[in-house]
């Protein structure tokens, strides 16, 4: 049994690690935008396409972070 609950753990703890990186690329990326786009003072359309792209996959993974978090919880 604690064989099963340590793969588990090991596993929810790989993943993540890996929600929080994406959480952190979408972050960083879309933050670097707004930065070009205050820079350069044009209302660029493709540019605001993409920050709010990298915002929505901000607010996905913040909300997969929370229902692993919740998991890993319920687990212990």
């Amino acid at each position: 049994m604690d064989f099963f609950k340590n793969k588990i753990k090991k596993f929810q703890e790989k993943k993540l690690d890996e929600i929080l990186f994406k959480i952190q690329f979408h972050e960083s990326t879309r933050k670097k935008l707004e930065e070009e786009m205050k820079r350069s003072k044009e209302i660029d359309e493709k540019s605001q396409k993409q920050i709010k792209y990298h915002s929505q996959m901000e607010e996905i993974w913040r909300g997969n972070e929370e229902k692993l978090r919740r998991q890993m919880e319920e687990n212990k």
